[in-house]
């Protein structure tokens, strides 16, 4: 009797102390030097749970990752752009009404303004901004002009050492949306042709760029490039490498990109995920981590109106038409 009592007992102790370790896992996706970590140990202490982070080398992993099927993520950390890609595909789960704090108030904080894709929240939830502007090598920077702006790009005289030594992505149309936003110019799905001053724009961009096929860390290091555009997350990522870097952000308008996150479809712990999206949303202003991003908050970031930006948005197609003329114009 005294065995058997012993062996029941042993069973019971076991049973208890592995029930009482035993804590959910929170299994995230989502690119480095985001969150804070002090922010993920409270959100740990608080559900009692663990969150487990699987780190993206690139923007365009998310949707490779959660289609191979090797792991089961419950929450998913990226840009806005990607979000959206995902929501179309049905790779995003809705967030409960309690977790969006603002889904029925009007802000007055123009980074906050939701996209048409989330207009009721309830796709993702974003978290903080991260706006374009241009890098460049100060060692080498001579300018008369006060204030930065988009023209820096194509005014050889005014930055001799930034002549054929500038980079703005090696794909046409990302030049495109740059040399539309310097303009104040669109294009719509009805356009028929590129406006012209966008057209002499780019072409005065064309004379000036460089087009490089390794990483910017190098180009600058090497000294193939005295200038870039870049987001603000990318350029502090630069100057890790090249300290002589500065970023500036064109004073009348720039576009900006967001970091947002969402509960993914196959979830296996919704209800944690749901939670954690919450805690983050309410620990909005403790998140940015190495000035990384900027907050929602700004109104006016180094004497650039937030009102005037535009979010960036390069997933949409152009018209055929258009696609065309640019083409032939890099040809040329």
């Amino acid at each position: 009797m005294f065995r058997i009592s012993t062996l029941f007992l042993s069973i019971w102790l076991q049973y208890s102390i592995f029930g009482a370790t035993f804590k959910p896992v929170l299994n995230l996706l989502a690119p480095q030097g985001v969150l804070l970590p002090k922010i993920i140990s409270q959100f740990e202490d608080e559900y009692r749970c663990n969150v487990r982070i699987e780190f993206v080398g690139s923007r365009y992993e998310y949707e490779s990752r959660l289609r191979a099927g090797l792991r089961n993520y419950d929450a998913l950390l990226a840009d806005e752009r990607i979000l959206q890609r995902l929501y179309l595909q049905r790779q995003l789960r809705s967030l409960n009404d309690d977790v969006n704090f603002t889904l029925n108030q009007v802000t007055k904080y123009p980074l906050q303004v939701r996209s048409r894709l989330n207009l009721d929240g309830r796709s993702y939830v974003t978290l903080m901004a991260d706006p374009m502007g241009i890098v460049f090598n100060k060692r080498n920077f001579i300018s008369k002009q006060a204030l930065p702006s988009w023209n820096w790009l194509i005014s050889p005289e005014e930055f001799p050492f930034w002549r054929q030594r500038v980079f703005v992505s090696n794909f046409p149309k990302h030049q495109l949306l740059v040399a539309l936003l310097a303009t104040g110019k669109e294009i719509t799905s009805s356009s028929w042709f590129i406006p012209e001053p966008t057209v002499k724009w780019l072409q005065n961009l064309k004379l000036q760029s460089v087009n490089i096929d390794y990483p910017l860390e190098l180009a600058f290091l090497g000294n193939k490039i005295e200038a870039a555009v870049v987001f603000r997350s990318d350029y502090l990522r630069l100057k890790k490498v090249v300290p002589d870097l500065k970023f500036v952000v064109p004073n009348k308008v720039t576009y900006f990109d967001r970091i947002g996150i969402a509960v993914v479809s196959d979830t296996v712990q919704e209800t944690l995920a749901q939670n954690f999206i919450k805690f983050l949303n309410s620990k909005r202003d403790h998140l940015i981590v190495n000035d990384n991003y900027i907050s929602y908050n700004v109104i006016n970031y180094e004497g650039s109106a937030t009102k005037n930006w535009v979010a960036y948005d390069d997933e949409n197609p152009i018209p055929r038409r258009i696609e065309n003329i640019l083409n032939d114009l890099y040809k040329k």
